[in-house]
Formats: C-alpha cells, sequence, structure tokens
C-alpha cells in the first residue's frame, strides 16, 4: 500500500473512527472548508493539491489526503486558536497519488475502511455493516482489523449488488484504506 497523507476531522465521541467525514456522528473532513471565516485561508490550497481529482491514462485516481505538513501544522494551529478539537488520519491505499514522505509520526493502528478516494470519504463500511451487512463484526473503532475481513467483506458487497436492484448500495469511486490515528508532537 502507498502512505498517501493525513485527512483532517472533526473529533466526535462516536465509535467510528474512520475516514467518513460527512456528518456529526462520523466528525468532518477538512472542516475549515466550509467555514466561511477560514474558507480563504485552506480551501484554494486545498482545491488545488488535496481535493482534486482527476483520472489518468493508467486509470488511477486520487486520494484526498494532505502530503504537505506545512500545510497541516497551520490547519491544527487555526483549530487549536479556536478550541476545536481534530483527529488526524494518516491514509495508507492501494492509489499510488498523493505519495507522502511521512515523517516519524506517533501512530496507532485503527483499522481498514472501503471508502470514496475523495471529498467527504463516503464509507460503505460506516453505512452499511449494521444495515445491510450486520453479520460481519467491526473493531473498536467501527472499522475491519484485518486486509483479509475487509477483502471478505467486499466480496460479499458485489455479490449483493449482483442480487438487488441497482443503486440499493451506493455507488462510487470506494478503496480500501488502511487508516492510523497520528498524534503529532
Amino acid at each position: 500500500m502507498f502512505v498517501n497523507g493525513i485527512v483532517i476531522k472533526s473529533f466526535t465521541d462516536s465509535l467510528y473512527r474512520g475516514i467518513d467525514g460527512s456528518g456529526i456522528n462520523t466528525g468532518e473532513n477538512w472542516f475549515f472548508n466550509c467555514d466561511e471565516s477560514t474558507s480563504e485561508m485552506f480551501e484554494p490550497y486545498y482545491d488545488e493539491n488535496i481535493g482534486k481529482t482527476y483520472w489518468n491514462l493508467q486509470s488511477h485516481s486520487w486520494i484526498a489526503a494532505c502530503n504537505d505538513m506545512d500545510y497541516i501544522y497551520r490547519y491544527i494551529k487555526e483549530a487549536e486558536k479556536r478550541g476545536i478539537k481534530y483527529r488526524l488520519l494518516l491514509c495508507e491505499t492501494e492509489v499510488p497519488d498523493p505519495i507522502f514522505a511521512c515523517p516519524d509520526l506517533e501512530k496507532k493502528f485503527i483499522g481498514y475502511d472501503y471508502a470514496y478516494e475523495t471529498g467527504d470519504n463516503y464509507s460503505a463500511v460506516y453505512n452499511e455493516i449494521p444495515y445491510v451487512f450486520p453479520q460481519f463484526r467491526l473493531n473498536q473503532y467501527g472499522l475491519f482489523q484485518t486486509k483479509e475481513e475487509i477483502d471478505e467483506y467486499i466480496s460479499e458487497r458485489e455479490r449483493f449488488k449482483k442480487s438487488h436492484p441497482p443503486l440499493t448500495l451506493e455507488e462510487g469511486d470506494f478503496t480500501v484504506f488502511r487508516l492510523h490515528e497520528i498524534y503529532l508532537k
């Protein structure tokens, strides 16, 4: 897997600790982009360097993660100035862009997620396991503990899609994320 970079999320006290950043229960990814008072400080860089999505000739895409520690530190400094709690996720995927020359970070492996590569990183794991695939057990972070477990879920998801009406499950550019929470000193 490639180390793609860091995603900054607003903190929530949810059992789910994965990449989905679409709401109150999951924490919002890149929360300053939606704040009028800070969007000019952070959104242009995000749009040009993090949130961009494109397809190249090899048909691989882009993970919406940051590989620029200066930007990460500026984001964190502003969050701390405003008293906003946050979490930092180190993302690894099979997608080779971007590449993060990972400094020596204190990190803790939290599990595997299956989510959109871009934007709010909609997670099939978070949104489907409790309702459609309750037979799968997740770890204490609401994620799969092993690569084998998430591969089994993806296979079952593909079988389910073939036997149910179209659009029963969310369609999109899903990829497997290997996630670590990181702690900057």
